[in-house]
């Protein structure tokens, strides 16, 4: 049989109301805090001088109208004396982020929506032709300097040409093929590197067909998302901005781990 005692409140039942009144509020706040937008690209920014990293930091200046505005900018880490026994280490500018994180989400959509063009503009250079042209001529000379190589030993196996003439020939032939393929070796990083832009390409190719054509509309948070993913940093210079691209790998292929785009500051 179960017998219930009556116990008296702990607290008042004005007191109790007020205290739920401050929990909803909290709770509400709390929801407001994290539907708040931070710095687009928070934590990939750097300084191309100084080497240390570009923060975001909120001002509030006076407008249009006098009227107070708060005003968004990346500033340098080394920009602050406080941070380096009071005297700055640095003196790059900040920038407005406003302009900064445009700018890199306008190059992370057309990297998606054109991928060709990272092997376009490298073709453009001309020294990827002109590098796959002349190893392609070198190869077919080294080939002919190996059959003229193999000749050689049947000629000596037969007896058709003395030792001594032997040894200075194959000498020769060797210091040939060495030559060519020194040079063919200085040719090869165009050479992996146009094949590196085309394995880019075809994985953002990949990476686009799987976003859709929605990528414009893209919110804050999945533009973020992309950011973090396609880009390692973003060097920031006195003239310019630099954003590196992360580019994966396949194993055991040589090649770039990032691809470079500048743009006027």
């Amino acid at each position: 049989e179960w017998v219930f005692v009556p116990v008296p409140p702990l607290v008042d039942e004005r007191l109790f109301r007020v205290a739920q009144g401050q929990l909803e509020e909290n709770r509400t706040r709390a929801r407001l805090g994290r539907r708040t937008l931070g710095y687009l690209l928070q934590g990939l920014t750097c300084c191309a001088i100084c080497r240390y990293a570009y923060y975001g930091k909120t001002t509030r200046e006076r407008g249009p109208g006098h009227s107070l505005k708060d005003y968004r900018y990346y500033r340098c880490t080394g920009t602050d004396g406080y941070r380096f026994g009071g005297e700055r280490i640095c003196s790059n500018g900040q920038i407005q982020a406003e302009f900064l994180e445009a700018a890199v989400w306008h190059e992370v959509c057309d990297l998606l929506m054109n991928p060709e063009k990272l092997e376009r503009d490298y073709k453009e250079g001309g020294e990827a032709d002109a590098s796959l042209r002349n190893a392609e001529a070198l190869k077919a000379l080294r080939l002919k300097q190996q059959h003229a190589l193999e000749r050689l030993i049947d000629s000596f196996t037969e007896g058709l040409i003395d030792k001594d003439q032997f040894t200075s020939r194959m000498a020769r032939a060797k210091e040939h093929i060495a030559e060519f393929d020194a040079q063919i070796h200085a040719y090869s990083g165009h050479v992996d590197q146009l094949e590196h832009l085309r394995l880019a390409a075809e994985r953002f190719r990949e990476l686009s067909a799987t976003i859709g054509p929605n990528l414009l509309d893209a919110d804050w948070h999945r533009r973020r998302e992309l950011i973090r993913t396609l880009v390692q940093k973003v060097e920031i210079g006195k003239d310019n901005v630099r954003i590196v691209f992360r580019v994966l790998q396949d194993a055991g292929r040589s090649g770039p781990e990032s691809i470079a785009v500048t743009l006027p500051r």
